[in-house]
C-alpha cells in the first residue's frame, strides 16, 4: 500500500526463499505496510519470519478481507463509473 492505497498484490513461495525474497524487496520501500490473510499453518511461517526481523504487518481474517474487498469495491462505485 501507498499512501493507504493497494499499489499490487504479491505473491510468494511459502518458504526462507519467498520470504528472504520478500525481505530484500521491502528494503526498496519506505514504511512498507504487509497485509496476509491469516491461513492457520500457511500464515503462521510468514508471521514468525516478520516477528523476528521485527517487521509490522496486519493479518487479517479471510472472510474480513474478502468483505472488505467487496465493501471497497462498492464503495467506488458511481453512477458515472458505472455507465
Amino acid at each position: 500500500m501507498v499512501n493507504g492505497q493497494k499499489v499490487n498484490d504479491y505473491a510468494i513461495s511459502n518458504d526462507m526463499v519467498g520470504f528472504n525474497q520478500l525481505l530484500d524487496d521491502l528494503k526498496q520501500v519506505t514504511n512498507p505496510q504487509i497485509i496476509f490473510e491469516a491461513t492457520g499453518v500457511y500464515s503462521r511461517r510468514l508471521q514468525a519470519f516478520l516477528d523476528m526481523h521485527e517487521l509490522r504487518y496486519v493479518m487479517m481474517n479471510p472472510l474480513e478481507a474478502k468483505r472488505k474487498t467487496k465493501d471497497d469495491l462498492h464503495q467506488n462505485k458511481t453512477d458515472k463509473l458505472d455507465a
